[in-house]
C-alpha cells in the first residue's frame, strides 16, 4: 500500500482531532495509508525550516498562510500547475484575502506553492450585559477606534475591572491584532513592492500609538500576558472583551453566563485576516498522491469535519450550513470579506519575527506605567527597528 506522511498542527486537547476521521475514509476509499505528524504550534516554523532545509519529513504539511513565500525561496515547495489548482478548488473561488498568500514570486507571478485551507479573522468578542449595564450603544460603539476607545473609556469610568484584555507577552497574536490600527490609520508593514519598509511612517505610527493607548484600560489585566491567558480572563468572565478568533465561539473554557452573554462585532478597524494552507514538498516522491490528498481534504465531505475546529473555512459554500449560519459566525465571514492578510513579500518573514519581538519588548516598557503616555517610547522603538531592517537587508529608506 502506497503511503504519505501528513503534518499538521496540534489545535490542543480541548479540540477533537477530527482530523484522524478523515484520514481514515481517505484510506477507506483510495487505499493509500496516511501516517499523521502532528506539530505543536510553538514548533510549527522551526519544523517546516528542518523540512526545507535537510529535504527530509512529511510529503504533504499544514503551515501558516505567510510561510509559503518564505519557503518558496528556499526552493522547498512543488509548485501547483493551474489544472490542479482548479481541480482542487472546483468551480468556486477562494475568498480574495485568503488567496492573496500562495506563495507567489516576483519572477513568477501566476505560480502557486499553496492552497488555503483554513481561515481565520480577528474581531472583537464582547460581554452583552456589561455593556448594557454600563449604558454603552453597541450600534456605534464599534464603528471606529475613536469610538471603540471613548466605549473603554466608559467601561473604566463606571469601574469595570477590566475593560479589555490583550496578551502582552511575546506572540504573534499582538502583530495581528495592530495590523489593523495600522491599516485603518492608513498605514502598512511593508509597500505595495513587499520589499520596501513602512511601519515607521507617519500612518502606520499613528495606528501603533493608538493601539498601545489601550494599555489604560487594562485595569486589573495590566501585566504581563501570554494570548492563553488574555482569552482566560474572558472566558471566566472577569474580562469585558477581547480580540480573538473563531476558537473563542465554541471554547469549553468559558462559563455558561459569558456564552449567554457573548455579543461579536468587526475589528473597529480594517479586520486582519490569516489561516492556514495546504503545501507539497519538494523532496516527496508521491507528489500525484500528495495532491490527491490535498482534493480529498479540501473537498465538500472532509469540511463538515474540519471546520470549525481547524479553522474557518476557506469558500462560500461551507457558510451556509450550522453553524456558520448563524449571527455570530456572520460576523466573522464579514472580516473575512473586507480584512486583509499581512505580507508575503521577500522580506516578511524575518520581518515579521523583528516586529513580533519588539511589540513584547514595548509591552513590556508599556505596563509598567500604563497610564502614561507610551507615544515617544513606541515610536523610537518601531524606528529603531524599522532602521535596523533596512541595513540588515539593503531596504531602501522611503
Amino acid at each position: 500500500m502506497e503511503e504519505i506522511t501528513f503534518s499538521y498542527f496540534d489545535r490542543g486537547r480541548d479540540v477533537p482531532n477530527n482530523i484522524q476521521a478523515v484520514v481514515d475514509q481517505f484510506e477507506h476509499d483510495q487505499g493509500i495509508k496516511v501516517r499523521l505528524e502532528s506539530i505543536p504550534w510553538t514548533l510549527g516554523w522551526a519544523r517546516m525550516v528542518e523540512v526545507a532545509l535537510y529535504h527530509s519529513g512529511p510529503d504533504v504539511s499544514e503551515i501558516g498562510n505567510t510561510w509559503a513565500g518564505d519557503l518558496t525561496r528556499m526552493e522547498a515547495l512543488r509548485p501547483f500547475r493551474k489544472e490542479e489548482v482548479e481541480s482542487i478548488a472546483g468551480s468556486e473561488k477562494f475568498f480574495g484575502s485568503v488567496w492573496d498568500s500562495v506563495g507567489r514570486t516576483k519572477e513568477d507571478p501566476d505560480s502557486v506553492y499553496s492552497i488555503p485551507w483554513s481561515a481565520d479573522a480577528r474581531a472583537v468578542f464582547y460581554r452583552r450585559d456589561v455593556l448594557e449595564k454600563a449604558g454603552v450603544d453597541e450600534a456605534c460603539a464599534f464603528e471606529n477606534t475613536s469610538n471603540f476607545e471613548a466605549m473603554l473609556a466608559t467601561l473604566k469610568s463606571k469601574h469595570v475591572p477590566i475593560p479589555i484584555t490583550l496578551p502582552t507577552q511575546r506572540t504573534s497574536i499582538t502583530t495581528h491584532n495592530l495590523a489593523s490600527w495600522i491599516w485603518g490609520a492608513g498605514g502598512s508593514f511593508l509597500g505595495p513592492d513587499h520589499a520596501t519598509i513602512t511601519f515607521d511612517l507617519p500612518e502606520a505610527l499613528k495606528g501603533a500609538n493608538d493601539y498601545f493607548h489601550l494599555s489604560r484600560y487594562l485595569g486589573e489585566a495590566a501585566c504581563p500576558l501570554s494570548d492563553y491567558d488574555a482569552y482566560e480572563l474572558f472566558y471566566a468572565g472577569k474580562a469585558a472583551m477581547v480580540l480573538g478568533g473563531y476558537w473563542i465561539l465554541s471554547s469549553m473554557s468559558a462559563t455558561e453566563e459569558v456564552r449567554k452573554s457573548m455579543g461579536l462585532k468587526p475589528m473597529p478597524a480594517v479586520p486582519f485576516v490569516g489561516g492556514n494552507h495546504l503545501i507539497i514538498w519538494n523532496h516527496t516522491r508521491h507528489s500525484m498522491t500528495a495532491l490527491k490528498f490535498i482534493q480529498y481534504l479540501e473537498d465538500e465531505r472532509a469540511s463538515r469535519l474540519i471546520y470549525p475546529q481547524f479553522g474557518l473555512p476557506v469558500r462560500r459554500s461551507a457558510w451556509t450550513r450550522p453553524p456558520f449560519d448563524s449571527e455570530n459566525y456572520k460576523v466573522l465571514l464579514e472580516s473575512i470579506q473586507r480584512g486583509r492578510g499581512l505580507p508575503t513579500g521577500q522580506l516578511w518573514g524575518l520581518v515579521e519575527k523583528r516586529v513580533t519581538d519588539i511589540l513584547a519588548d514595548i509591552w513590556s516598557n508599556v505596563l509598567r506605567n500604563p497610564e502614561e503616555d507610551s507615544r515617544e517610547l513606541v515610536e523610537s522603538q518601531l524606528k529603531g527597528l524599522a532602521n535596523r531592517l533596512r541595513l540588515t537587508l539593503g531596504s531602501t529608506p522611503v
